[in-house]
């Protein structure tokens, strides 16, 4: 009875980390809205400024808006994400600007023998190790710049803009994520205490009579029977381990919130959990936006970019590379006589400098081929996981759909048999006081109300869940963001 969730929800699709390309792991769409909100702000302005509700102790209460965006403002994934994006932009601008600046500049000193002569005669032997030393040295620069390299550049670019893709998708995927995790939270704590309440509002008077009861039979009452206390006191015993679930559930669930959010204590507002005012379209359009906005489906098409960027390198190997090569040179030796002759190369003192255009040519052209086969290869491996994961989409949408549909129903349901248990209880408890009832029509209706309160607040809860679960799914909103305050609590 002390559990939530959206039953039996399994993430059906997507094993994009099984495409095997390290290509997507460094690859989009702009961030969700809330997200971008919670940029925008200033960090004081993490939650609203009004003073809202307070508890007795004088404790903030917050909204789940509100522990939404304390989440998006300090989640650890999110920072990380965020850093990986500009991670991204960072292999763009190299991809754009590098191959332009493949300089080499080079500087060498040494100690060398002297040397005396013409260029056509000298008095020294060819290796003067007996003349006097003296210092010397070199500066050169190297030059390489791409005129033309068929598509190679523009290919590196094209992927590089599909890592910020990538990156950009990681991170919406990330924030709906946190999101969901965090409204899961909160409605499980207002869950667990709806659950208290109810629990409270049967085992008060219940433990009444079980002590009412036991006094009666230590009196020896001829009215009082056995058989009534030890039903009634088992029933008793039921609602104080459920109380003990339901404790465990509100535990565990405040935890949650406090840690996604770091916001302590976690206090949401004490109304009563009913369902959100979503805007649920039929399943044709569900799938339709999921197949349109997923994060994952943006990925899959900043991989295809990627892997199309990869298969123009692959092809243009085949072809050399036109390069404007340069290089200028410049050594002095002081102790060695200068030749100034342009026949002669005197290294220890020489001046030069050259430009021209060079044809640069791998003509490893079988190993090209396998690449380009590699390249074609894994496009269509692409291709096919896309289609797979789209199927998964669909039914993952469908399933959470019918969840949705299916906590409708129960919600509408259990509100009814709940209307009906709640007057069978109470004319049960009167009855009973009065001797016109046995114990057993008191537990029987006792359990009927139990039952019928507490799976219409499961399936609130299971209906909210569903609706979270959808929007995440589909990337659409459903709710506005204020909506998912419970209509009693807005201030």
């Amino acid at each position: 009875m002390a559990q939530i969730g959206v039953s039996g929800y399994k993430t059906l699709m997507v094993r994009f980390w099984a495409l095997g390309v390290g290509v997507l792991a460094s690859l989009g769409v702009a961030g969700h809205g809330i997200a971008q909100d919670a940029e925008r702000e200033d960090p004081s302005e993490l939650v609203d400024e009004s003073p809202g509700e307070e508890t007795a102790g004088g404790s903030r209460v917050y909204q789940v808006d509100e522990f939404t965006k304390a989440a998006v403002r300090r989640y650890p994934a999110l920072k990380a994400a965020k850093a990986d994006i500009d991670a991204a932009r960072g292999r763009l601008d190299e991809a754009r600007l590098s191959p332009f600046f493949q300089w080499e500049g080079q500087a060498r000193f040494w100690v060398a023998p002297g040397a005396r002569g013409t260029a056509t005669f000298s008095p020294d032997p060819q290796i003067p190790f007996s003349n006097r030393w003296g210092p010397g040295g070199e500066i050169a620069i190297q030059a390489g710049v791409p005129i033309y390299t068929f598509g190679k550049i523009r290919a590196g670019k094209k992927a590089a803009r599909a890592g910020i893709s990538a990156a950009e998708s990681e991170r919406e995927l990330t924030l709906n994520r946190v999101v969901f995790d965090v409204r899961r939270a909160y409605f499980g704590v207002q869950l667990s205490l709806d659950l208290q309440a109810l629990i409270s509002e049967g085992k008060d008077p219940l433990r009444s009579t079980v002590d009412k009861l036991r006094e009666r039979l230590e009196a020896d009452d001829p009215r009082a029977k056995q058989k009534d206390y030890f039903r009634l006191a088992q029933a008793l015993a039921e609602v104080e381990s459920r109380e003990s679930e339901a404790l465990r559930l509100e535990a565990s669930a405040r935890a949650a919130l406090e840690v996604l959010t770091g916001i302590k204590p976690a206090i949401v507002p004490e109304c009563p959990l009913e369902v959100v005012q979503s805007e649920v379209v039929e399943l044709g359009d569900q799938v339709e936006r999921a197949l349109v906005n997923r994060p994952e489906v943006f990925q899959l098409e900043a991989a295809k970019s990627a892997r199309d960027a990869n298969l123009v390198v692959k092809r243009a190997g085949y072809l050399p590379d036109i390069i404007l090569a340069l290089s200028a040179s410049f050594a002095r030796t002081p102790g060695v006589t200068d030749i100034n002759n342009p026949f002669v190369i005197d290294r220890g003192n020489f001046a030069g400098a050259y430009a021209g255009l060079v044809a640069k040519w791998k003509l490893d052209f079988a190993g090209t081929s396998a690449r380009v086969k590699t390249a074609k290869a894994e496009i269509e491996s692409l291709k096919q996981k896309t289609a797979e994961a789209k199927l998964g989409i669909e039914l993952e949408v469908n399933a959470l759909y019918e969840q949705l549909q299916d906590a409708k129903r129960r919600v509408g349901s259990w509100e009814r048999s709940e209307r009906e248990a709640r007057k069978w209880f109470i004319t049960s408890v009167q009855g009973y006081e009065i001797g016109t009832m046995d114990s057993r029509e008191y537990v029987d209706s006792l359990t009927a109300y139990f039952s019928a309160r507490s799976n219409r607040l499961m399936a609130t809860a299971d209906y909210n869940l569903a609706v979270a679960a959808l929007e995440k799914a589909t990337n659409v909103p459903m709710v506005s963001e204020k909506g998912w305050r419970p209509a009693d609590c807005e201030e």
